[in-house]
């Protein structure tokens, strides 16, 4: 377990496709970042675009960061070619953060993942990411915390985690020889299956209640079609996860009885939850009647696409 007197690297990654302010804002989060003493940090951007779109922001900034940063062009399209590709340019290194390029993390957020890391010698740490909502969204969005993840107490051991603010220690990638499954490279949900993997093969897990990196949730997001989008998405790849990682006839079955459970609770609770709740509590209804529609279709074999990209070349 590396100690806070021991001196190593880390590399943060940023994955990044077509957010160039976004971006800009993160990476003037990263400047201001503590670290402790001996703890040698390198920024990698990974451009995902077809053509290179963000290497001039990294450019007017390298002089003045106080950080080593450095900028790639990844063409290859997709979520786990991107995240694949920044565990092989961090092999060297003794530590990878990730953090996706629509948050903003707060100062103390990679001193705190590294510290979290150092007093449970955790494989893998996670941290909080609540979601910015604009004022501008639907009362009954921001009334619902649909966007809403779990949170635990500091330095608690879980079981899943997401790869938008985390960190990982490199020898347990090496020992565990995990990696982002490309099946799962435009479904989304790979960062799930990744963790869960982790987990299964035996990595220890923590929670860093203080590392937060806020993210915003950008127009697109504000509607009820991609809430049941997204909540389809969750329920199919909870069935791909237990298909890898318990692919019996009993766990199959299990999963199909969650599927049909998560379905019917919508179908039972849409009109209460209506009267009491108004249209949040409709949606949240619809919401779980997608997740079940997911989960039975990955039953059948189905990985939707939710990150499939449409125009390419654009």
């Amino acid at each position: 377990m590396a100690t806070a007197a021991d001196a190593f690297r880390v590399c943060v990654a940023i994955p990044t496709f077509r957010r160039p302010e976004l971006l800009r804002s993160l990476l003037e989060g990263i400047a201001v970042q503590v670290v402790p003493g001996g703890v040698t940090v390198e920024v990698l951007v990974i451009d995902n675009d077809v053509q290179p779109s963000v290497d001039e922001i990294v450019a007017a900034l390298r002089d003045a960061f106080p950080f080593t940063l450095r900028y790639v062009h990844l063409a290859e399209p997709g979520l786990c070619s991107v995240r694949n590709f920044a565990l092989s340019y961090a092999r060297e290194f003794t530590f990878l953060a990730m953090i996706d390029d629509d948050e903003y993390p707060k100062p103390c957020w990679l001193a705190e993942l590294l510290r979290v890391q150092c007093s449970t010698g955790a494989d893998a740490v996670v941290g909080p990411v609540p979601r910015n909502i604009p004022a501008s969204a639907p009362r009954w969005l921001r009334s619902g915390r649909f966007y809403d993840l779990p949170l635990y107490p500091d330095g608690s051991s879980i079981t899943f985690g997401y790869s938008g603010n985390c960190l990982l220690r490199v020898s347990s990638l090496r020992r565990f020889g995990v990696v982002f499954d490309s099946e799962l490279n435009f479904a989304g949900g790979e960062d799930l299956l990744f963790f869960r993997t982790l987990v299964a093969r035996g990595a220890k897990m923590a929670f860093a209640a203080h590392a937060v990196a806020s993210e915003w949730v950008g127009p697109e997001r504000l509607s009820a079609s991609y809430l049941l989008r997204l909540s389809f998405r969750r329920g199919n790849t909870l069935t791909i996860c237990d298909r890898r990682l318990n692919g019996t006839v009993a766990g199959l079955a299990t999963r199909a009885l969650k599927g049909c459970a998560r379905l019917s609770l919508g179908l039972a609770t849409l009109l209460p939850r209506s009267l009491i709740q108004g249209r949040a509590g409709a949606m949240r209804a619809l919401c779980d009647m997608a997740q079940g529609c997911g989960s039975l279709t990955g039953l059948a074999g189905h990985i939707h696409q939710g990150y499939e990209r449409v125009d390419t070349a654009s």
